[in-house]
């Protein structure tokens, strides 16, 4: 076999890398190569049923190929896995790697359309960001490797966050994590190791990994959707203030599509009761209309914040400090549930459906658990009607799909 064989890529895997065949049959996943292209390959990791390996040729490019200005990227970062693939090319192979984890791992007979959702801006965008700290200043891992890349520009990134990428330092510490707030401004960063030595813009938070496991309580705010939102430096939210508008705006049209909430209006009833299942800090929770909510969160720092976001809708709204496999089902008019990447799995889909809920809308961050969880959902008889890309990682293989499920009424006139 040539050292770089030739190999016809004919789709892209939901790791962001192509997908072909080598001379003797054997599947090869290929980093930086497009589907329809054929490549030339060095075959790194040879296994018994696939290999991998990187482009070291493109002999025959797809249409969809692009450059990217990045010089941290051309350095080698291994962030932006999908940065050779157009921006709306990005956006289809997403769809289709969706598609494909719904058909495929969750078996559903009838797959709805996966729809684009809203446009949202591919460069300066990102909030957070970790990085690892090489002679104290910031540095990205290189793709498929632990060895890191300096930060000299990053194009995704937020002005606020890339300063301190590129021009703060970070002393002894071994690792970094960074979080802004676009509409406020106020920054803080987490270092894995000692303060001493951190040089960052006076207006900059600092705090240490152990003092916020200790219980330290450091904070931004963020505001989404007309509501401010206090954001602890223990608890998760998303990594872009757009992008957490935009799930806001296409969880709700989900719920409004559904045939059980069509008719009602925000002034009204809304959702109902509501269920926020992994509610984080609240984001749904305060921003869906409903006449009363339980909020469950096993992050003890999130669902502190979610307290605080949460206060003004006083005994109206519940916080439950539990991981949802815990958690005992309520009744409920609708649930939103956002996992981690690993999904509801078999207890989480049990959780919601032990609610009796007629609408659920789940958002998902990896195409492979959302397949599973759907086909959990719809053992359940629960039917899948709208499926929503929101491409919260662009120039990334990172997927972030918002689902509608109905519950579908069984027919008393046939027989079980």
């Amino acid at each position: 076999m040539s050292d770089h064989p030739e190999v016809s890529i004919s789709g892209l895997s939901s790791a962001g890398e192509g997908v072909g065949r080598l001379d003797d049959g054997l599947v090869v996943f290929v980093a930086g190569a497009l589907a329809g292209e054929r490549v030339r390959v060095e075959v790194s990791d040879r296994r018994r049923r696939f290999a991998r390996g990187q482009v070291v040729e493109v002999l025959d490019p797809s249409p969809d190929r692009t450059s990217y200005g990045c010089p941290t990227w051309h350095a080698g970062c291994g962030g932006c896995d999908l940065a050779h693939l157009a921006p709306d090319g990005q956006v289809r192979a997403k769809q289709q790697i969706v598609t494909d984890a719904l058909t495929r791992i969750g078996k559903l007979p009838l797959v709805p359309t996966v729809e684009p959702g809203p446009r949202l801006a591919t460069a300066g965008f990102r909030t957070t960001a970790r990085a690892v700290v090489v002679d104290g200043r910031a540095a990205f891992r290189r793709h498929g490797s632990r060895a890191a890349v300096p930060v000299e520009r990053c194009d995704v990134a937020h002005p606020l966050l890339e300063e301190l990428l590129t021009e703060a330092a970070y002393g002894a510490a071994t690792e970094v994590t960074m979080r802004v707030g676009a509409a406020t401004g106020e920054r803080i960063v987490v270092v894995d190791g000692p303060a001493d030595g951190v040089r960052v813009p006076a207006d900059v938070c600092v705090v240490t990994s152990d003092a916020v496991r200790a219980g330290a309580r450091r904070w931004i705010h963020e505001e989404i959707d007309g509501r401010r939102f206090r954001v602890s430096a223990g608890s998760f939210f998303q990594t872009r203030a757009d992008g957490a508008a935009a799930l806001v705006d296409t969880v709700r049209d989900g719920f409004g599509a559904t045939a059980g909430f069509a008719a009602k209006t925000d002034g009204g009833a809304g959702l109902g009761r509501l269920v926020d299942l992994c509610g984080g800090v609240g984001l749904f929770a305060a921003t869906l209309a409903s006449t009363s909510v339980e909020l469950v969160e096993s992050n003890r720092s999130a669902a502190a914040d979610a307290r605080f976001n949460l206060a003004d809708r006083g005994d109206a709204a519940q916080v439950s400090t539990v991981a949802f496999e815990q958690w005992r089902p309520c009744p409920a008019d609708a649930v939103v549930a956002d996992p981690a990447r690993t999904g509801l799995g078999a207890a989480g889909v049990a959780a919601v459906t032990g609610t009796g809920a007629a609408a659920v809308v789940l958002v998902s961050c990896d195409a492979g658990s959302l397949g599973r969880d759907a086909g959990l959902l719809a053992g359940q008889g629960y039917r899948l009607t709208r499926c929503t890309l929101v491409d919260l990682f662009p120039h990334t293989s990172r997927v972030e799909v918002v689902s509608v499920f109905e519950r579908v009424e069984s027919d008393p006139t046939t027989p079980a």
